[in-house]
């Protein structure tokens, strides 16, 4: 249990240590692609173990100090059982329909029925038909039938486009579809890394007819941010790399840069700035919020990843107004949605903030929006429920307060950044985030300075 008092400051630089969810993805590109990958800062702990685990028998997995080496198995058996990290949350929906395109029958320990109906239902709107197979405790899924015809007489939704990519990249194919938004996920720039081609093109249509049936498309799919049809042509057949070890560089954890963001709206004193921060669209959600609800960032990039630009962040100013967002496609908000929240709940008084389209996370096990609410409530934060989404309403001070139940990674470090700004003692489950950063206690107390003249915590 980790406890938690008031901090006066937060202040420093801090490098952020690499995304295990995204390292995660670079491993099963890996194996689709049959490319030994090498990855830099990576440091032991219970979620790379996992990581481990689940890869073992489809690539060989060695890390000496911070090099991690993954080769994969190029006599493995193709119908080898793939079973997901139950720990690697953000972008399950990826990894399921890359182990689905490879040709694996995957599990999910802890994911609901309703979440594998929800899954099940994704993959026939792309025409992928599904079938469950139980194995043992375990119910898996696996490709029993697929036919292109049904993206390719229509528009591609936001929500199903990245498990789309996903399952091309693992069954290696070449293909095109249109979509109605902007592009934006970490596959593009991963599939680059691996030299293979995703490439999206603007359609331009003078036919006032044509104009008048894409506005109708597009006025259904309200708060979209593109209104330009495009066509997206992928090939993840044909790769521009060489077969030596390809060198994959990873960036920095978004769930944690999430939360330190979140925990500098609370404790404005002090000037922290991270580095190795994603600043692509889909990895900066917690950013574009705050800065919608009134922050202000210095932010400059440093370079590329496999997964796009990073660079530094910090966070000059915050008014904290209460703001709307629609969390979609909603993979790209699950990991730094709670931070969000945690912002919010400390935004003007009674300013609200709406999270919309969460609807989704109600087929995770257990709820994901009544898993929120259910820590919201000890912190004393007025909020409301929808049946897509969530309103939390601001307040300027709280006490203390204590969870007791065990909480994935990004909900506890969400909540401890809480602790922060609280005005008595905070105590938060610490083992989901002692698993993800097992140097989180070094961490917090290196760039927080705590009230009682105590630079560290209990």
């Amino acid at each position: 249990m980790l406890k938690l008092r008031p901090a006066k400051s937060i202040q420093g630089n801090f490098s952020l240590p690499v995304s295990p969810d995204l390292l995660f993805m670079a491993a099963l590109s890996a194996c689709a692609a049959k490319r030994k990958i090498r990855i830099f800062g990576v440091k032991e702990s219970e979620v790379i173990n996992d990581i481990r685990r689940s890869i073992q028998g489809h690539a060989s997995f060695e890390l000496t100090e911070d090099i991690l080496c993954i080769s994969p198995e190029s006599d493995s058996d193709p119908a080898l059982l793939l079973t997901l990290p139950s720990r690697l949350l953000p972008y399950r929906m990826i990894y399921l329909f890359t182990g689905l395109g490879m040709g694996k029958t995957v599990t999910m320990a802890g994911a609901s029925q309703k979440q594998l109906n929800d899954f099940t239902v994704q993959a026939k709107r792309l025409g992928i038909k599904l079938e469950m197979v139980s194995l043992d405790e375990l119910t898996g899924l696996k490709v029993k039938e697929w036919s292109d015809d049904s993206f390719k007489k229509g528009m591609v939704e936001e929500e199903d486009c990245a498990a789309l990519l996903s399952f091309l990249l693992g069954k290696r194919e070449r293909r095109s579809f249109t979509i109605n938004f902007h592009l934006s996920t970490p596959l593009r720039q991963l599939a680059q890394a691996f030299g293979f081609a995703i490439n999206v093109k603007s359609e331009k249509n003078d036919d006032p007819v044509a104009q008048r049936i894409k506005f109708l498309q597009n006025k259904k799919r309200a708060g979209s941010a593109q209104n330009q049809i495009s066509t997206v042509q992928v090939d993840f057949v044909n790769s521009t790399k060489a077969d030596d070890v390809l060198d994959i560089n990873i960036p920095g954890d978004e769930i944690l840069a999430a939360a330190l963001i979140s925990a500098k709206c609370l404790v404005p004193k002090g000037n922290l700035i991270l580095s190795n921060v994603a600043l692509e669209l889909w990895a900066s959600q917690a950013i574009s919020f705050i800065r919608k609800m009134g922050g202000k960032f210095s932010i400059q990039e440093n370079g590329k990843s496999a997964f796009g630009v990073r660079g530094t962040v910090e966070l000059q100013k915050s008014e904290n107004s209460g703001k709307k967002i629609r969390c979609s496609p909603l993979y790209q908000f699950i990991g730094q949605l709670p931070s969000m929240t945690i912002a919010a709940a400390f935004a003007k008084e009674k300013e609200k903030s709406v999270f919309r389209n969460l609807d989704g996370l109600r087929a995770f096990e257990p709820d994901g929006i009544d898993q929120l609410e259910k820590c919201l409530r000890p912190l004393g934060v007025r909020h409301g429920e929808m049946p897509d989404g969530i309103v939390v309403e601001g307040a300027r001070e709280f006490d203390g307060f204590e969870l007791t139940d065990p909480l994935p990674a990004h909900i506890a470090v969400a909540f401890c950044m809480a602790g922060f700004r609280c005005l008595g003692e905070t105590a938060v489950p610490d083992d989901s985030i002692l698993a993800r950063w097992p140097d989180f206690r070094e961490m917090i107390n290196e760039i927080c300075e705590f009230f009682n003249n105590d630079h560290k915590n209990a």
